[in-house]
């Protein structure tokens, strides 16, 4: 597939040949933007690198900082534009398709790297084994602005590495903030794979660890290397309770296609539960969404599985015959929705991620939490160690900026 992009950069600058491609797609992150990139030029690495800035046409001036920045830094800052706005998927792509290095990491425009070493640390491992084909680690999670609400996601122990499955990509253990692997892998899967077909799902990072880590064993660092941002304006992150529901919908059925191709370790029960699980909860999302039809194939779907449909399921699937769009309950549909979650005390869960047995999961993975709050604006500080709720010390107010970065006024 043929990427039409214009881009900024000094080719008599640039590195002839990068070890890693630092893969960073933006839109209107004209606020954090500068975090992400200041993470990135402050890495501390005996290799050369290359930041590769897509921005899909921000409507802020998103991309009058990535301009002033490669003018900053032009021995290692290319940044990507286009004519029109492509998506988060085809910007992804587009990205991926010009990344020169051997490895490729991740950060999102409004996500950054807090720890100078998270490169050399991750291409040290990739160096030293062969058959490690993606290197992660745990993260932090802070508001829009800058404080602190879950220091350390994973918890896991410190003082040795962790060997993770496919039972943690779908269990959201690995974050896109914190990837390192193998460029060649992620080409493949964008090429070959089922899964990665760009806008088959909500998302597409997942889809991209699940075949890297089939390619080879995927190792996740204890320590929390990358810090993820819940600002309202993500595409993975919406305000609107219907596209909740939308991504609950198509986060539910990738992980019911995973595990139609690959195994899990716990074994095909274990996998035939979580197959389960996901289609009763996709069930659940498209009937509030009034697709009458797409509910009628979970319930096929449940029956194909050697699961009973519950009677709830069926008063669903009534319920959504009555309001699928077009019908006079539709707008009641959403209106309804939308004052349901909106209710101050209102703190049900929409959707918790399938969890495998044998792998035990702290609540700050859980999917619906992270979106319920950025959709409600109640971001709430955590109560758990390591001063959460401080302000993040490399947040926009914060930071000490680069005083060679001109960004016009």
């Amino acid at each position: 597939m043929a990427h039409t992009y214009i881009e900024h950069s000094d080719w008599n600058c640039l590195p002839s040949e990068p070890l890693v491609s630092i893969a960073m797609a933006t839109y209107n992150h004209e606020r954090y933007l500068q975090d992400a990139i200041e993470g990135i030029v402050r890495q501390c690495t005996d290799f050369p690198i290359e930041l590769i800035i897509g921005d899909d046409c921000s409507t802020d001036r998103t991309g009058e900082i990535a301009r002033a920045y490669q003018r900053a830094y032009p021995g290692i800052i290319r940044v990507l534009s286009g004519e029109r706005n492509v998506g988060m998927h085809e910007n992804g792509a587009r990205i991926i398709s010009v990344a020169r290095g051997r490895y490729l990491a991740f950060c999102e425009g409004d996500d950054f790297w807090h720890r100078p070493d998270k490169l050399s640390v991750q291409v040290q491992l990739l160096e030293s084994d062969p058959a490690i084909s993606l290197v992660c680690s745990s993260w932090r999670i802070i508001s829009e602005k800058g404080v602190i609400l879950v220091p350390d996601v994973l918890g896991l122990d410190k003082s040795s590495m962790q060997w993770f499955g496919l039972d943690d990509i779908l269990a959201e253990r690995v974050k896109t903030v914190t990837v390192c692997t193998k460029t060649e892998l992620v080409r493949q899967g964008l090429k070959k794979s089922p899964l990665c077909r760009l806008g088959r799902y909500p998302f597409g990072d997942a889809p991209m660890w699940v075949e890297a880590s089939h390619q080879g064993r995927c190792v996740c660092l204890p320590q929390e290397y990358g810090t993820y941002r819940l600002s309202s304006n993500s595409a993975t992150r919406p305000r609107d309770i219907m596209d909740v529901y939308w991504f609950i919908a198509g986060a539910c059925e990738f992980d019911r296609d995973v595990l139609e191709i690959y195994r899990l370790p716990q074994g095909e029960q274990a996998a035939t539960e979580v197959r389960i699980l996901a289609t009763r909860k996709r069930l659940h999302a498209l009937a509030l969404l009034g697709e009458a039809g797409r509910v009628r194939e979970e319930l096929r779907w449940l029956y194909r599985l050697g699961a009973r449909p519950h009677f709830r399921e069926h008063l669903l699937y009534v319920g959504s015959i009555l309001s699928q769009p077009g019908t006079l309950g539709a707008s009641s549909r959403g209106w309804l929705l939308r004052a349901w979650h909106a209710l101050p005390g209102h703190r049900r869960s929409l959707w918790s991620p399938p969890k495998p047995k044998g792998r035990p999961q702290r609540a700050e993975c859980d999917r619906a939490m992270l979106i319920k709050n950025a959709v409600q604006g109640n971001l709430q500080e955590c109560t758990s160690s390591n001063r959460p709720g401080q302000v993040c010390e490399w947040s926009a107010s914060a930071v000490l900026r680069d005083p060679h970065v001109q960004i016009d006024k």
